[in-house]
């Protein structure tokens, strides 16, 4: 569900997905709500994603994407709208939170008292945040000042490493793993749980064993060599 649509446009789409789902398909494992930031408000979709919900569909929602402020107290407009947003979507429990790199200290709290899987897109933050502008472009220093992943990976939170869009940031999955690792000196068994723990939050039911086997044999051989 693209967020800059109508709320009528959603309901289409989740129509759609649900009835998809529904049948013998094999090709729609859950829905999504993401797209410009700054555009609606998840308020406004939630009656559809509960409806998803109710039919047993996982759900992803973009969060934290923009600035906000700590708290109900904060006194710019702007920043109080995406704190009281974001609080809404953590209060919603989707299955995973897509970005999540701007949530306020106070909220990432709540979260690390009962975790959401967050979907974390390294090169993308990178350079939507411009945080390798004073760095020569450098992603691997970009990515030393993240505001969250160094955090995320200090506290053992439960991410999944992504390429959010692999044609748009000239990435693709091996390169984010790698960028990572070098930015935040991840030994390879600290990378290979990230990476075996991410399976967790799939949303292909069918598929999570015997990917998280294949996986589990892979890493052993990475951190033999």
């Amino acid at each position: 569900v693209d967020r800059s649509g109508t709320i009528d446009q959603a309901k289409e789409n989740i129509a759609l997905a649900i009835e998809m789902f529904r049948s013998d398909q094999k090709m729609i494992v859950g829905v999504e709500l993401g797209g410009n930031p700054t555009r609606n408000d998840f308020r406004q979709f939630e009656p559809a994603f509960a409806q998803a919900r109710k039919e047993g569909l996982p759900i992803a929602i973009h969060c934290g994407e923009v600035p906000m402020g700590s708290s109900e107290f904060e006194k710019d407009q702007a920043l109080l709208k995406a704190y009281q947003e974001a609080v809404s979507i953590i209060q919603f429990r989707p299955d995973r939170l897509g970005h999540a790199m701007l949530l306020s200290d106070s909220l990432m709290g709540t979260l690390q008292q009962t975790p959401i899987p967050i979907e974390c897109c390294p090169t993308s933050n990178v350079m939507t945040l411009e945080l390798a502008l004073h760095h020569g472009g450098n992603l691997i220093d970009g990515m030393k000042i993240h505001p969250q992943l160094g955090k995320w990976l200090d506290a053992s939170y439960p991410i999944s490493i992504n390429t959010d869009d692999s044609g748009l940031f000239g990435t693709n999955l091996t390169k984010e793993l790698l960028l990572v690792a070098k930015a935040h000196n991840l030994r390879k068994s600290e990378l290979g749980n990230i990476i075996l723990n991410s399976v967790d939050h799939i949303f292909c039911q069918r598929v999570k064993l015997s990917l998280r086997t294949d996986l589990q044999d892979r890493i052993e051989t990475m951190i033999a060599a």
